[in-house]
Parts: C-alpha cells; structure tokens; sequence
C-alpha cells in the first residue's frame, strides 16, 4: 500500500517534493504554496516527470482535509513549524518530515514532540547530512581512531544560528557520537534594526518584505529576529569542545557548513557542501589528503539524502517502529535544540549555560523585548 505525501512551503520543500516522487512506494499527492504559481510549475514539473500531477492548494487546512496525507512534510518559515505540525497530527497523518529547526522556542517543540507521540505519529527534523557519505564517513574514521584522540570540532558557516547554525550543532553532535552535552558559552552581536513596535509588525507578516522570508531584512527571517554573528564554545560529556562560528563571525574564506575536526593524531576537514571530493585528512606532517582512493566518501546531492530519509521513514511506518529507530528522529533532534537555545541564552545572560536549559522562549526575542 502507497503512503499518500503532502508537502507545504514549496521554495524548501521543492527538493522534497522532488525525492518523495521518486519512491515507488510514496504518491504525492498534494502540493501547497501560498504562492498558486510556485505550486502549479512544480505540480506540473512532478506530473510530467512522475506520471502524475499532485493536487495544488493554497490553504494548508484544506489541503490536510481535502487530500488526507499519510506523511506531510512542513518546509514553510520557522514559525509556521510547530503548528503546522500540531494540525498535520490532529489531521491523522502517520509521519511528519519537519524542516529544521523543529521550533523556534523550547515550549513550542516539547509541545509538537508530545502530541506527536500521544497520537502515535512519527516526527523528523531534516537535518540530513547525518545521511550523508561524507559526514557517515567522518564519524566511522573518528570512532576508529584515524585522527587519534578527538579534543576540538569547530563549524563555521553562513547566515544565523537559529536557521543555519541548527545544521553546524547537529553535525557535530552527529560526528562525536550523539554524546550529550554539558555547558555552552556563547556571544553575539545584531545591529539596532528597528524598535519593538516595527519588529512585532514585521513578525506579524509572512512574506520577505516583513522579514518572513529567505533573505535577512531588517534583521528578521523566516519570521523571527535572527542576530548578525555569533560564536559558542560547548563541552561534550566525552571531553570535547565544540567551536561553533556563523553570520559575519564565520571563519573568512570557508564555505557553508565547514566542519573540521581535531585530534591527537591528525585532523580532518569536512570543506562544505560541494557535491564532489569535500573531504581531506591532515596527517602529522600537516599536509591535507583527500581519503584513500576507493573510500565511499564524496558528498551526494542534498535530493538523494532527502530521499533516503523518506525511504526509512516509510520502512518504519510499514514496520511499526518509532522515530527513534529514525536518525533524523527527535531525540537526536531535540538534544541539539536544546543546546541551540542554550547558546542563545548564554549570549543573552552572558553567562555558562548547562543542561537542561530553563529558558523555555526564544531568548533573542525575550532579549529584545518581543517575546510573544
């Protein structure tokens, strides 16, 4: 039996909706887009390269009623996450594919966590290089020791902690071993871009030109206020430090999602996310090497990662397991959001913060005045 897929927010979740209809055992049958036009050249793209054309909303409560889908994928801005996610559960989907990051506070992601699970519906947060041959490879040499001991990780990347930086904490959480954490301490810094009153105006919009969108403006995105630059240092429960740099603050020159890891014996550099040889070793002698010839190591493009994720969703639908057995599944998800809004709150206060983290709002909101 095929599992019906709805997607929504269809500039992100175009790459979904592409993977999802490559399945055999996937039909997508719904595509909703506030933008009618964005919808239909996708459905139509879909329906000539899929041999069948998914139904096109604007309304997503429409598109829950009208299509029913087992799987529902939410790609839409930040703060539409949680409760679309909420409705897609009361709806009676199956499973959920949520964009990262899973919330935009801790309140609203316990919350999507709990009613997930007391309606028996399995959630996952798209970070999906854990799926990946590159960073898979990464984590197996460091577990057997090809770089010794490890005692630093430090990501750098493009654009704002909330939006990107949620990428950089999972990967190297991913690369240590899923470890816990213990304490982040953390620094940013944001331009005075507007008073209270225009910020909660622009949070009221949805769209680009009210900082809902893609593109920074004014000192919002995806509907919420991000910073300029950040910068945190976490230790992990195995000893590890953790360095993580993003907006202007990133390492100059670096591409996005820059990982390099260091230990006793040699480092190794993830260089970002080309879809070729992103992966070097550097040796004692400190020259970098790419992986030994015949190592399953280049990167993929980000669809096949996509799809692979969908794949073990719907194995764990047909086989009744939880999202734990997923490895994009919210405990994996929830561990590093935690942390994320730690660090948010340790550049608030300015202080070392530990788990578990008591702030249950987005800090930089409760910092500027606008927490809802």
């Amino acid at each position: 039996m095929s599992i019906r897929a709805g997607v929504v927010g269809l500039r992100m979740g175009k790459n979904h909706a592409l993977a999802l209809a490559r399945l055999a055992d996937v039909e997508l049958v719904a595509l909703c887009d506030i933008d009618r036009a964005t919808a239909d050249a996708l459905a139509d793209e879909i329906g000539r390269t899929a041999g069948r054309r998914p139904d096109v909303y604007t309304d997503y409560d429409r598109m829950l009623d009208d299509a029913k889908p087992d799987l529902v994928t939410i790609a839409t801005p930040n703060r539409f996450h949680a409760a679309m996610t909420i409705a897609a559960a009361h709806s009676g989907a199956k499973a959920i594919c949520c964009e990262k990051p899973i919330a935009v506070d801790l309140t609203e992601a316990r919350e999507m966590v709990a009613v997930c699970a007391e309606r028996g519906v399995r959630l996952v947060v798209n970070h999906q290089r854990r799926l990946g041959r590159d960073f898979v490879w990464m984590r197996d040499a460091i577990a057997s020791g090809a770089i010794g001991d490890v005692y630093l990780i430090r990501g750098t990347c493009a654009g704002d902690m909330l939006s990107d930086g949620t990428h950089l904490i999972d990967s190297a959480l991913f690369v240590a071993g899923d470890v816990d954490w213990k304490w982040t301490f953390a620094a940013h810094h944001r331009d005075d871009y507007e008073s209270a009153a225009t910020a909660a105006a622009a949070a009221a919009g949805s769209d680009a030109k009210s900082g809902g969108g893609f593109d920074k403006l004014g000192g919002w995105r995806f509907g919420h206020p991000v910073e300029d630059g950040m910068f945190a240092v976490v230790e992990l429960e195995n000893g590890v430090r953790v360095e993580l740099l993003t907006g202007d603050l990133r390492v100059p020159g670096r591409p996005y999602h820059d990982i390099e890891v260091i230990g006793t014996r040699g480092s190794i550099w993830r260089a970002g996310d080309k879809e070729e040889q992103n992966l070097f070793i550097r040796s004692a002698d400190g020259s970098w090497k790419p992986p030994a010839r015949g190592a399953d190591a280049d990167a993929e493009p980000t669809a096949d990662k996509i799809a692979a994720s969908y794949a073990l969703l719907a194995r764990l639908l047909a086989e009744d397991r939880p999202d734990s057995d997923h490895p994009l599944g919210t405990p994996f998800a929830m561990r590093g959001f935690e942390l994320l809004i730690g660090v948010y709150e340790s550049a608030r206060i300015g202080e070392i913060v530990r788990r578990p983290v008591v702030q249950e709002r987005y800090p930089l909101a409760v910092e500027l005045g606008l927490d809802r």
